[in-house]
């Protein structure tokens, strides 16, 4: 059954209730997981063609950013082109690379939407999956971080529906592995959505010429995709080496035999992890709606149409889990999420008829709506949003003036050395900048000539004691304000001569 225009601008309505929730921040917080290392590519990759990371100039080859700031190797680099292309229309800054990432998902929320309707027939279903999907906070998370894991998902699981569909033919096969190869070139968690599709189309009901003929065609394109990459890698193949296969080859290389051979281990870690966050209620929601789902398949309801979604369902979870073994990256939930929203959007769907024979079905469309909503908004950063719409005016809620403060305190032309929190705000203001890391599989700041140290609460705890020679010059903002910015700005004592850098 196909969506009507009120059905359309209903899913408008709450993708722009989410919008206005979550963008106003995106200018104003931080930098948070690995935003340092992905926020800026695709700033450069509008500036010199590659992406490349300016303020990480390491040249030890036992560090996975070896040179990264010639070429960046240590992901796929689709998702830094799509940054770069909202970067050529918003401007720099961490915000529009952010932005990247929420386009991204909700191009997601839409294909869940259509897949929820088309294997259900139901569009109140579709708008409930979608809505499920789109408040939780494994979309939250990926959506809004500028990481190139939504990039990844939203490809996926667009590999997902091209092949899902009842009449599929062969062009469907095709554009799956075009979306599925697209989906790697971001990240490697595409890899999840390629081989599950994969398996759907050996496990289907056609003849078994014709799904060895579709599983081929899929994954010959899904590599040619993949293989986009082949012309970067040419320019550096041993920068190449180094950085992708340290940052993914030689962690993942033996990894799913370990992964299985510690399995129970494995799955503990993971739910746990998993569980912590998205927390109980919404972690509840996705077991009753899979399990909801696995009754009406052992029950012979719809049975080809439900056995496909809790095939994908649980597919995605299982395949998930043997591809990240011990990796504690959650963003990477995002993907199974979305599938699982689907049986939780069918079982709501489900629930709202039944209630509707009570008091109406529009009555009980906005009930169960409503408690979906209300189930989802914990942890879903309204303090957060809060805390900021009270203090919007209050440049310690605000990165750019916050950073412009320390910049003024500091000789022009000075070297510093920012946190992951700071370093990239330096660089957009010009500022000559490295990123203060002490870590041998990243990079190694002790060994550059830096005159000045940029700390917030996560480098003042991680890094701060790794370097020595350091005085505290000043402080800015409420180390005790836990929505608030804080920072330490350190002069650099030259330990061999006892020179000061004079400010």
């Amino acid at each position: 059954m196909p969506m009507t225009r009120s059905d359309r601008l209903w899913l408008a309505l709450i993708m722009v209730i989410v919008l206005a929730w979550q963008v106003p921040l995106f200018g104003r917080t931080k930098a948070g997981q690995d935003e340092n290392f992905y926020g800026v590519p695709g700033m450069m990759i509008l500036r010199t063609g590659l992406p490349q990371i300016p303020y990480i100039p390491s040249r030890d080859p036992e560090t996975i950013y070896y040179h990264s700031d010639e070429v960046l190797y240590t992901l796929p680099p689709l998702g830094f082109y799509l940054e770069a292309a909202v970067h050529l229309v918003l401007g720099d800054g961490l915000g529009p690379a952010r932005m990247a990432s929420m386009i991204a998902g909700l191009v997601a929320v839409l294909i869940v939407c259509d897949l929820a309707r088309r294997w259900s027939g139901s569009r109140r279903a579709a708008l409930l999956a979608a809505a499920s999907y789109l408040f939780s906070r494994a979309f939250l998370f990926p959506a809004t971080t500028a990481r190139p894991d939504m990039a990844a998902i939203a490809f996926g699981l667009g590999a997902v529906w091209s092949v899902s569909r009842d009449d599929r033919r062969w062009r469907d096969v095709v554009l799956g592995g075009a979306l599925a190869g697209l989906s790697m070139l971001c990240h490697p968690l595409g890899l999840v959505p390629t081989a599950q599709v994969g398996l759907a189309l050996l496990v289907g009901n056609r003849c078994w010429k014709r799904k060895l003929g579709e599983a081929t065609a899929y994954s010959v394109v899904a590599l040619a995709a993949f293989g986009l990459w082949l012309p970067m890698i040419a320019l550096h193949p041993e920068l190449f080496r180094i950085q992708f296969g340290g940052n993914v080859l030689d962690r993942a290389g033996p990894g799913l035999g370990e992964t299985i051979l510690a399995l129970p281990g494995v799955v503990a870690f993971q739910s746990w992890n998993a569980f912590d966050h998205v927390g109980p209620i919404q972690g509840g929601l996705y077991g009753l709606g899979t399990l909801w789902l696995m009754r009406e398949v052992g029950r012979g309801a719809d049975r080809g149409r439900l056995r496909r979604v809790l095939f994908h369902a649980v597919a995605a979870v299982v395949l998930l889990v043997l591809v990240m073994g011990r990796h504690h990256i959650r963003n990477y939930y995002g993907y199974p999420a979305a599938l699982l929203s689907v049986p939780v959007g069918l079982m709501l769907d489900r629930l709202a008829s039944r209630l509707g024979a009570k008091v109406g079905s529009t009555r009980a469309t906005a009930i169960v709506a409503a408690a979906l909503v209300l189930a989802m908004v914990p942890g879903s950063g309204l303090r957060v949003l809060g805390a900021h719409l009270r203090h919007w005016d209050d440049p310690n809620y605000r990165v750019g003036p916050f950073v412009d403060r320390i910049a003024a305190d500091l000789p022009p032309g000075a070297l510093v050395a920012a946190d992951g929190s700071y370093v990239l705000e330096f660089f957009l203001r010009d500022r000559p900048v490295v990123e203060a890391i002490v870590d041998p599989f990243y990079y190694n700041v002790r060994l550059e000539p830096f005159e000045y140290a940029v700390f917030g609460p996560i480098g003042l705890e991680q890094i701060r004691p790794e370097i020595e020679g350091l005085e505290l010059v000043r402080t800015y903002g409420d180390r005790d304000d836990p929505f608030g910015l804080y920072a330490e700005l350190y002069r650099r004592v030259r330990a061999d001569s006892g020179e000061r850098s004079e400010l």
